[in-house]
């Protein structure tokens, strides 16, 4: 991969990551419990959003780890290699999915392993 190409990713993984790093602590302002009257429907209310802020800091803190990897995977040399089988990482794929770790035949092979292990869990279930 051209050292253009990596100055680039790291630009956009830093500014992403600032991003998500603001976004979490709007999160946890919001999250803070604030003692209201409230009736049983505002209640309710404030117990959804609760816990729509918690789901949405859980994606942003998976997020934020793969970003990290990505960061530390450029400073290390890996970067834009397979995890699986070493291989050189399309540029277009990396394009399309950054943080990618995977080649898109090992991706593939990933999602087919995947989806047998989801069947066989099926028909276990089943019997």
């Amino acid at each position: 991969m051209r050292k253009t190409d990596l100055v680039k990713f790291k630009r956009i993984f830093t500014e992403q990551r600032d991003q998500i790093l603001m976004n979490v602590a709007v999160i946890d302002e919001n999250l803070m419990v604030r003692p209201e009257d409230k009736d049983e429907v505002d209640q309710a209310n404030a117990d959804i959003e609760q816990s729509m802020r918690m789901q949405l800091k859980s994606r942003e803190s998976f997020t934020l780890k793969k970003i990290n990897d990505s960061l530390r995977r450029i400073e290390d040399g890996s970067y834009g290699r397979c995890d699986s089988c070493d291989e050189y990482i399309e540029l277009r794929r990396l394009q399309a999915r950054p943080t990618t770790t995977l080649c898109i035949s090992c991706k593939e092979e990933a999602e087919k392993m995947s989806a047998s292990v989801m069947l066989g869990h099926r028909l276990q279930l089943v019997h």
